[in-house]
């Protein structure tokens, strides 16, 4: 058990360790222009395109998006990314209906992730203002004896309005911040369709 343990603390060590991590996105993704290559290999355009969808909006499979941002999420979000796909001839036609549905998709999803991250600003505004104005009242009215129980309220106003907005900057709008970055990353993402792999690819 005793020797199970050390090694699991090894293997920890080694694969959190973040030069690992860099060695590896450097070996499998990273060009010597400092592009990142993702080659996904298909047999058909079925593999592609969901089935189910038609006409103008005809989309691709889930799997192809998982595919791309489980592959992209490693990468810094200020890498341009180049996605090839291989295996199958593509018409002229299909290259440029993938390469529209891909910007359609990250462009909606931009537009969501923007409203979120708007949504967030307006409320750390809010808050940051109910705060100050809650400060500014308490000050004024801790030196009025009359005004005691709301010196208490205004106190645990200020209080909580500045803690909330302090916690959303940290977590929740950091986050949205970051994530808006990744799938503006996805979004501007150069599509190539080539016979043969520079590097190794992957099936999805």
């Amino acid at each position: 058990m005793d020797d199970f343990n050390r090694k699991m603390k090894e293997k920890i060590k080694q694969y959190s360790n973040e030069q690992y991590l860099d060695g590896y996105i450097k070996s499998e993704f990273l060009t010597e222009d400092g592009d990142a290559d993702i080659f996904l290999k298909v047999e058909d355009k079925y593999d592609i395109f969901d089935y189910r969808t038609v006409g103008d909006q005809t989309d691709l499979l889930i799997d192809i998006y998982e595919f791309i941002e489980e592959k992209t999420e490693m990468l810094g979000n200020h890498v341009p990314i180049n996605l090839h796909f291989l295996g199958y001839e593509f018409t002229p036609h299909e290259q440029g209906m993938i390469r529209h549905i891909l910007k359609e998709h990250y462009a909606i999803e931009l537009y969501k992730i923007q409203q979120k991250y708007t949504k967030y600003k307006q409320k750390i505004i809010g808050l940051i203002c109910v705060g100050l104005l809650s400060f500014f009242l308490y000050t004024v009215l801790y030196f009025l004896k009359d005004f005691n129980y709301l010196v208490q309220v205004f106190a645990f106003l200020f209080t909580f309005s500045l803690w909330e907005a302090m916690d959303c900057i940290i977590y929740s709008f950091s986050e949205v911040k970051e994530e808006r970055e990744a799938i503006t990353q996805n979004l501007l993402m150069n599509v190539d369709f080539d016979e043969e792999a520079k590097k190794g690819s992957s099936d999805i």
